[in-house]
C-alpha cells in the first residue's frame, strides 16, 4: 500500500460516527459510564414499532424490539444496544459472545445508496431498518475488515422524547473523567493484510506499522506480573480518531488471549491523560483490573489496559506526549 497513491475504494470513510456495545441493560450500563468515566449524559430511546419499521434480518422481514442509549464522547458517539425481543444480529451476538463491543458505525447522507454500493462490492447486508423521521441503518458483513460496519442515516427527529441519564444536571461523581475517545482497536491475525483491506474497501489509511517489542517496549507487565512479548500495532487516522490493528507475534499478550477466546474483533478503546500511572491507580483501586502495561523507549508509560467490567469493554490509558 503506497502512501502516495489514491485508494481505489468507492466508499471512503473520512471519520468514525458511532461505536456500539451490546448490553443486557442500557440504563444500568449508561449509569456506570457516567459514574466511572464521566461519559454522558445519555439519551435512552425505545427501538420498536412504529419508531422502527421495514426491519429486515438476513433478507427477510422480521419483528424486533430493542432499547438504545447514545452519548457523545468527543468526535464519536457511543451507543449501548439492548436487544429485548425478536430477531437481530445483536441478539445473536449477545447469545454467543455476551456483552461487548459489536460494530463500528459510519454516518452518511444516503444510507441505502451506501449499503447498495457495499453489497455490489460483495459484502452482504445482514440486517436493516428505518427509524424515526428519515433515519435508516444497514449492518454490512465486512469479513475482510474483521468487524461489522453499520451504515447509518441519522433521522431528522427520533419522534419520541428520550429518557435522560442522569435525569438532573448533576456533575458526574467519576474520579476519572473522559472528554473523548481517542482510539478504537481491533485484534487481528495479520495487521498488514487487514490494513490493506481497509485501504482497498473503505479508503482508510495510510497505515503506520510499529513493532511493539523490546527494547522499544520494556518493563512490560502482563496480568500483574513481569512478562515478555512481541506484537505489531498498525495505526491510521480517521478524522482525528486513531484506528489500531493489534497483531500478536510472540510471548505473553492480551491480544493472544483475545484471539484464543474470541477470535478477531473489536477489543478496546483508549483515552489520553496527563498522568497515566495516577489514573491507572485510581481505576485499579476501584476494583478494575490492569491486564497489561509497559514503558516506551525514553518516553515513559506506553499504555495501561484496564478491564472495566460494568462497561463491558477494555479501556487503554495513554500518557499525553510532551510537545
Amino acid at each position: 500500500m503506497a502512501e502516495q497513491q489514491e485508494s481505489p475504494a468507492k466508499i471512503k470513510v473520512k471519520e468514525f460516527g458511532r461505536f456500539t456495545i451490546v448490553v443486557k441493560d442500557v440504563e444500568t450500563v449508561a449509569r456506570s459510564f457516567w459514574s466511572i468515566l464521566g461519559i454522558g449524559p445519555w439519551e435512552v430511546y425505545p427501538l420498536e414499532a412504529p419508531l422502527l419499521s421495514d426491519h429486515m434480518y438476513y433478507g427477510k422481514p422480521a419483528w424486533h424490539k430493542a432499547k438504545i442509549a447514545v452519548a457523545q464522547a468527543g468526535k464519536v458517539q457511543l451507543e449501548l444496544y439492548q436487544p429485548v425481543e425478536g430477531d437481530s444480529i445483536c441478539t445473536d451476538f449477545l447469545k454467543t459472545r455476551g456483552e461487548w463491543m459489536h460494530n463500528i458505525g459510519m454516518f452518511v447522507d444516503d444510507a441505502e445508496a451506501t449499503a447498495e454500493e457495499l453489497v455490489r462490492e460483495g459484502f452482504p447486508c445482514i440486517e436493516s431498518g428505518k427509524y424515526g423521521e428519515d433515519g435508516a441503518f444497514y449492518y454490512i458483513d465486512t469479513k475482510p475488515l474483521r468487524t461489522i460496519w453499520k451504515v447509518v442515516q441519522r433521522p431528522k427527529s427520533m419522534g419520541v422524547e428520550p429518557k435522560r441519564i442522569p435525569q438532573t444536571d448533576e456533575e458526574s461523581p467519576a474520579k476519572v473523567k473522559i472528554d473523548e475517545v481517542k482510539q478504537i482497536a481491533l485484534v487481528v491475525k495479520n495487521a498488514h493484510l487487514v490494513a490493506e483491506n481497509y485501504w482497498l474497501i473503505l479508503g482508510i489509511g495510510p497505515w503506520n506499522h510499529v513493532p511493539f517489542e523490546p527494547p522499544f517496549i520494556h518493563d512490560r507487565r502482563y496480568q500483574g506480573r513481569p512478562a515478555w512479548g512481541r506484537e505489531i500495532c498498525s495505526f491510521a487516522d480517521v478524522g482525528g480518531v486513531s484506528f489500531e490493528l493489534c497483531e500478536y507475534v510472540d510471548g505473553d499478550s492480551i491480544f493472544r488471549d483475545f484471539l484464543e477466546e474470541h477470535g478477531e474483533g473489536l477489543q478496546h478503546f483508549n483515552f489520553h491523560v496527563d498522568n497515566q500511572d495516577e489514573v491507572a491507580e485510581i481505576l485499579t483501586s476501584q476494583g478494575f483490573t490492569s491486564i497489561r502495561s509497559g514503558r516506551r523507549g525514553n518516553e515513559g508509560p506506553s499504555g495501561n489496559y484496564i478491564v472495566i467490567e460494568p462497561l463491558h469493554s477494555i479501556w487503554e490509558i495513554i500518557q499525553n506526549r510532551k510537545s
